[in-house]
């Protein structure tokens, strides 16, 4: 129930201030100005209020002047000055007369009396749609009210964090501010006014001061036209000072007019000071209201950003380390170039539906594992058995290794059960064998002439980076002594160049010739040093051709026939899926049980780094598990320390064959739940995984389904898995869940 209203409470936040907008906009710029006017006077200097003017001479005026009656209000001015608003044809006017003998003085130029014509387009849009505008201070209430129920504040860099931060900074002015202008509206809070009808005639001006003179007010300070049926008027009579409001049936006695609400909402209270703080909060509620518009049109154009209109192919990739993403990237660039209209994305995005939008779909597919199809990917591919895509036409392109048992086995896959389906081909499946440039470029060549666009051949984009390293350190990080522990290694190696990575990259070694490559995640940033780089590695085992069992060959290599000092040819891997946020303020929430500790000690670090440097950065809470805490806690001396230091805002540890912390690391969630949920729904946090997929993929999905079903009062499990799928679609939900290799 709580992320349910949550979910509300942001979709009416947002489309309140969607439909509001135009007129928000309007009223708040039209406020601030008004602000002003206080503070100029101040300055300047403004005409003095005048003695009040008999009935009779305001009369004389009016029927000699004004014998339509379009006078909707009279006030006096210094030096026997009546000043007339009229109201014609929709258009207002100011004019002056002389009260000694009733003289036109002529009419007062707009820019004169621009804060009359602003305080009229601020009140009732210039239209008598005063309605419209308290309907207006309806939306805006609501708006500031759901606002902080949406985000904590947190005064960081980013324009999110700034529209969060002032709006909780400034959130009582902006209140007091809002209320009035709704009180005022409603006339609550000021003088009790009778019940006026809005329907009933116009009262001109002339009947008016039948009414007054009939109830006994002999002078006029200044009056003006109340919903269009009544009068207003500050008047006095042989007893002083009488304030009343005239309607066609009646005369009633009011105390002073408006009274406080309206001063403290039109910055008069305290003259030009609190002129300057009702600028001050105008002005902010004018930033909420555009940067929150912008932080809105920013995300839903980021979401589209890769569709382009009237999109005719699209171009798919299920990628686990980053390469066929990039290549996808690269293939709707050259698409764009050649003329064609392109939307590309991850097929965790798509639906076996959506291929039916468009006339061509591109599969870019990489394989993983034991010829496993990428976590991006699965669901679709699932998805493809119920679906019928007849006149569907695609194409696949596969990415693998064929060192590996089974070479292409994922792009085999999404091959066969797209013809399952009743797709046609557009051409036939291309398999790339480890650099995948050339082979690439032949399979887009023969795409573009099938879809007739003018191509040259495209340029592959830039993918692995050799390096040289030197093997610095290397320490156990289990103990040795306790038989229930995995034999793991930390690995320092150092590079004479700079290093070009962030955490959670990848370092492919092989452990021979011909051999195929093994990813091992990086741990360290360049942030504490660009010349090394850090790996954790579990000592893996296999038989053997003589079925001895043996170190698996890369792990093997490794920890076990490297010496410091040795060098290592390797490779370095974006992986673009799976590294720390760009925003150091972003909360993090990491995952890992036993080695996938691995590129999460190096996200801490990154983040450490960024603390020293900018002194504020983004929560980060771990949830780790091993097998005993004594044994093999790894990095807990760092872990600590960032801990104590701030870095690390929570640690919670799982160590299952402990008696004291019994249990694992979707135990430790599931006790969490309610928090987690907060972290990741209202913080906006992006939720971490590394580790096995038989343990930690399946557990963390578990124990998410089970919170939002708890927490998050989800009706069912299918609703949850769609719940956690939408948080991997939008990136707020990222596991690297490559099995352990040898």
């Amino acid at each position: 129930m709580r992320e349910a209203h949550h979910r509300f409470l942001r979709f009416l936040h947002r489309w309140l201030t969607l439909l509001f907008a135009p007129l928000l906009l309007l009223v708040l710029a039209t406020g601030a100005l008004l602000a002003l006017q206080p503070v100029i006077d101040s300055v300047q200097g403004s005409p003095a209020a005048g003695e009040p003017a008999a009935l009779a001479e305001l009369r004389a005026i009016v029927e000699r002047h004004d014998p339509e009656q379009r006078t909707r209000a009279i006030h006096l001015e210094a030096g026997g000055i009546a000043v007339f608003e009229k109201s014609e044809a929709g258009s207002r006017s100011v004019h002056l007369y002389r009260l000694e003998d009733g003289a036109g003085l002529g009419e007062r130029s707009t820019g004169a009396d621009l804060f009359r014509t602003v305080r009229h387009l601020h009140t009732d849009l210039l239209l008598d749609l005063d309605w419209l505008v308290e309907v207006g201070g309806y939306a805006l209430l609501a708006i500031l009210i759901l606002g902080p129920w949406l985000a904590w504040p947190r005064l960081r860099r980013g324009l999110n964090h700034w529209h969060n931060g002032l709006g909780w900074l400034t959130l009582p002015l902006v209140l007091t501010l809002t209320v009035t202008g709704v009180l005022l509206a409603r006339d609550w809070g000021t003088p009790t006014l009778p019940v006026i009808d809005r329907e009933a005639p116009r009262i001109p001006v002339i009947e008016a001061f039948d009414g007054l003179e009939a109830a006994g007010v002999t002078a006029i300070h200044a009056m003006e036209r109340k919903e269009r049926s009544a009068w207003i008027v500050h008047g006095s009579d042989a007893e002083g000072r009488r304030d009343v409001v005239i309607q066609r049936d009646a005369t009633t006695a009011i105390a002073p007019y408006p009274g406080w609400i309206r001063a403290i909402h039109g910055g008069t209270w305290a003259g030009p000071w609190s002129g300057l703080l009702n600028l001050l909060v105008a002005t902010t509620l004018l930033f909420l209201l555009i940067s929150g518009l912008w932080l809105w049109a920013r995300r839903w154009v980021g979401e589209r950003r890769r569709a382009d209109r009237g999109a005719e192919t699209l171009v798919a990739h299920a990628s686990q380390t980053g390469t066929a993403a990039r290549l996808a990237a690269a293939t709707a660039q050259a698409l764009r170039e050649g003329g064609g209209r392109v939307a590309e994305g991850s097929l965790a995005t798509l639906t076996p539906a959506d291929l039916k939008r468009y006339r061509h779909t591109l599969f870019l597919v990489s394989t993983t594992g034991d010829g496993a199809m990428p976590d991006s990917g699965r669901r679709f591919l699932t998805a493809l058995a119920d679906a019928d895509l007849s006149g569907v036409r695609c194409a696949v392109f596969a990415l693998g290794d064929s060192s590996y048992r089974r070479f292409c086995a994922a792009g085999e896959a999404l091959r066969s059960a797209l013809r399952g389906t009743g797709a046609e081909e557009i051409v036939p499946m291309t398999r790339a064998d480890g650099d995948p440039s050339a082979a690439w470029q032949q399979w887009f060549s023969g795409i573009a002439e099938r879809l007739g666009l003018i191509n040259e051949t495209p340029t592959a984009p830039s993918g692995d980076q050799a390096v040289e390293l030197t093997l610095s350190t290397r320490e156990q990080l289990n103990d040795p002594g306790d038989p229930v522990t995995h034999e793991v290694w930390r690995l320092e190696f150092a590079s004479e160049t700079a290093l070009d990575y962030r955490p959670g990259d990848l370092l492919l070694i092989r452990p021979g010739p011909g051999e195929p490559p093994r990813p091992y995640s990086i741990g360290s940033t360049p942030l504490e040093d660009p010349h090394r780089l850090r790996l954790t590695v579990a000592v893996t085992h296999r038989i053997d051709e003589k079925g001895a069992l043996c170190p698996g060959k890369t792990s093997g290599l490794l920890c076990r026939q490297l010496i410091v000092g040795d060098p290592l040819q390797a490779t370095l891997r974006v992986h673009e899926s799976f590294r720390p946020p760009t925003d150091p303020a972003r909360p993090m929430i990491l995952i890992a049980a036993g080695c996938g500790i691995a590129p999460l000690i190096g996200f801490i670090a990154e983040r450490a780094c960024q603390a020293r440097a900018e002194g504020d950065t983004g929560p980060i809470w771990l949830i780790y598990g091993n097998r005993r805490r004594g044994g093999d806690y790894f990095y807990a001396r760092e872990l600590e320390m960032w801990h104590q230091r701030g870095v690390l805002t929570r640690i919670d540890l799982a160590f299952s064959r402990d008696a004291e912390d019994g249990g694992y690391i979707q135990d430790r969630m599931r006790e969490a739940g309610a928090e987690l949920l907060e972290w990741l729904d209202r913080r906006d946090a992006i939720l971490y995984a590394c580790g096995k997929q038989k343990t930690v993929g399946a557990g963390v999905r578990a124990a998410l389904a089970d919170i939002l079903c708890e927490h998050g009062e989800t009706a069912t499990p299918a609703e949850a898995a769609r719940r956690i799928d939408h948080w991997e679609q939008e990136g707020r939900l990222r596991m690297d869940l490559i099995d352990l290799g040898s």
